[in-house]
């Protein structure tokens, strides 16, 4: 009995021992994540998700100008809420009349000196002196050139357009010079023939409108041709706007 007493405790002692004992398949290594995911989940728990939040916020900050001129470091998608945005200022409409008045006043101006100068109507000259004369102090000038005696039916119209023209148009000044007075404009280009204008800007010839030109859309005695004709200066820098071409607009201005 007693050497049974013995046995048993010692199997006894033994199962005890291996119940306790370390697991034969656990490493360090494993214990190690083990440990890391529960402080991981201990972290993200309530007790310490605050301050994880701020700690994200702190590194997703930057510098941010604030209204008042300061720099602070904020989140950038939020710094800003609430602070009142920049308003384009609002036209003053005393300052818009304003200036519709001067810009009236300065065209005036112009217009006053342009008369002066005998802008407003088709000057006749009667050679090339009095044609360099004539177009030195002016920025913009149109001049005729057609046969001598001027009374061709083509040259007659275009004469005709271009006095309706130079009424409305006081920028530039309109002018004729019969082809046998002009020795230099004749032997600057070769003329495709007449009727020709010479356009010229600060006493310089820019270009020449030929017959091919002045009659590619319509014959001279159409009622459109002073249209087409002030459309064609316009496009070549001789005059500023289109207006003042079309017969009804000559019309209104004999009724006036």
């Amino acid at each position: 009995f007693g050497s049974r007493t013995v046995a048993l405790g010692a199997q006894a002692r033994g199962s005890h021992h291996f119940a306790f004992g370390m697991p034969r398949d656990a490493s360090p290594g494993r214990v190690n994540e083990d440990a890391a995911e529960a402080l991981e989940d201990k972290l993200r728990s309530g007790e310490y998700g605050e301050v994880v939040s701020t700690a994200q916020k702190a590194a997703e900050a930057q510098l941010c100008l604030r209204p008042g001129g300061g720099i602070t470091k904020a989140d950038p998608y939020t710094a800003f809420a609430g602070c009142p945005q920049p308003q384009a200022p609002l036209d003053d409409p005393d300052d818009e009349l304003r200036r519709v008045r001067d810009a009236r006043r300065a065209q005036l101006k112009d217009e006053q000196t342009w008369r002066r100068q005998g802008h407003g109507q088709l000057r006749e000259l009667a050679d090339e002196r009095e044609f360099v004369e004539a177009i030195k102090p002016h920025e913009r000038a149109v001049v005729l050139l057609d046969d001598d005696d001027g009374h061709t039916a083509a040259a007659d119209d275009v004469r005709r357009a271009l006095e309706k023209i130079a009424k409305g148009h006081l920028e530039a000044q309109f002018c004729r010079l019969p082809a046998g007075k002009a020795f230099f404009l004749t032997h600057m280009v070769e003329l495709e023939g007449l009727p020709t204008l010479f356009l010229l800007r600060d006493g310089e010839v820019i270009g020449h409108l030929p017959p091919s030109r002045l009659f590619e859309y319509s014959s001279a005695s159409s009622p459109l041709f002073a249209g087409h004709l002030v459309r064609l200066l316009h496009r070549a820098g001789a005059v500023t706007t289109v207006e003042g071409g079309s017969d009804s607009e000559d019309e209104e201005d004999d009724r006036r």
